[in-house]
């Protein structure tokens, strides 16, 4: 402090002037929609048919199981019995077609799945906004 560079060459900033940013303006919002939630699970086991099988008990009217993933590999429907699966599930829920899914029903869903004893760790809202997807896409969606 208070020592100018001994090999390297000193700078000065005593003329510079402020930075002049333009002003920021917001974009106008857009419309967000609620089209699924993700249930990260914690299961020690290693056949996600056998964890789909729990996790449609825990389904409501409308809003069902549609894919399982671990370690970002989509392992149902439709996995293959070589994937390596840790106990770390992604279990994704989206509404028919006919339906919507509201946060109420996201609720309704984690209780479910405490009377199931599926240990749920994590929830991740899915939004599309202007009716783009938001959120991460699991494999052939």
């Amino acid at each position: 402090m208070g020592y100018k560079p001994s090999k390297l060459k000193s700078v000065s900033y005593a003329n510079s002037s402020a930075l002049n940013l333009p002003k920021y303006i917001r974009k106008p919002a857009a419309k967000k929609e609620l089209v699924g939630v993700d249930l990260f699970v914690h299961w020690a086991g290693t056949n996600p048919n056998e964890l789909a099988e729990k996790l449609k008990k825990i389904e409501l009217d409308g809003i069902q199981l549609s894919m399982i993933t671990n370690r970002g590999i989509k392992v149902w429907p439709d996995g293959f019995n070589e994937t390596f699966c840790t106990d770390h599930w992604r279990c994704r829920f989206k509404p028919t077609e006919s339906t919507t899914i509201t946060k109420i029903d996201i609720y309704q869903l984690l209780k479910n799945a405490i009377d199931q004893d599926i240990d749920t760790i994590k929830t991740e809202n899915l939004y599309s906004f202007n009716g783009k997807a938001t959120y991460s896409l699991g494999q052939g969606q």
